[in-house]
């Protein structure tokens, strides 16, 4: 076996310097994604818990508002940064209740935030029936 040359040994350390480079891209690309993945699925979650207890209190209550955002902590989403559409404000049995979350995802990578820049919107929309029966009046 030979040694290799003086010359060849830095072509080793350049090839090995462009694989690298290449696969530490792919590999922040990769975990980008898982969290961009996990944070749609952490608001979508939440869309439809929100939907469900919004079904059952009849409307847009604090209630629901809280559920929505405790759903997001436990997804380690930032509530802050979510914006909460519930309507109607009240709803009896069989009406329709929109709950839309929007919120905006920061990327954690410095590549992806020079692509992409600082963040992109996501949003998850729920719709359910009230089942709340109000007495009549």
């Amino acid at each position: 076996m030979q040694r290799p040359s003086q010359g060849e040994r830095g072509a080793v350390l350049v090839e090995f310097t462009a694989v690298i480079s290449v696969l530490l891209i792919v590999l922040l690309g990769i975990v980008e994604f898982g969290f961009l993945l996990n944070a749609r699925l952490v608001v979508t979650s939440a869309a439809r818990e929100g939907a469900r207890r919004a079904a059952v209190e009849g409307g847009d209550t604090p209630a629901v508002v809280e559920v929505v955002r405790q759903n997001l902590a436990m997804g380690l989403a930032d509530a802050d940064r979510a914006v909460i559409t519930i309507s109607p404000h009240q709803a009896s049995y069989g009406t329709p209740i929109h709950v839309r979350i929007t919120y905006r995802y920061l990327f954690m990578t410095p590549l992806a935030r020079a692509m992409w820049g600082p963040g992109i919107e996501l949003t998850a929309e729920f719709i359910s029936r009230g089942e709340k029966v109000r007495a009549r009046q």
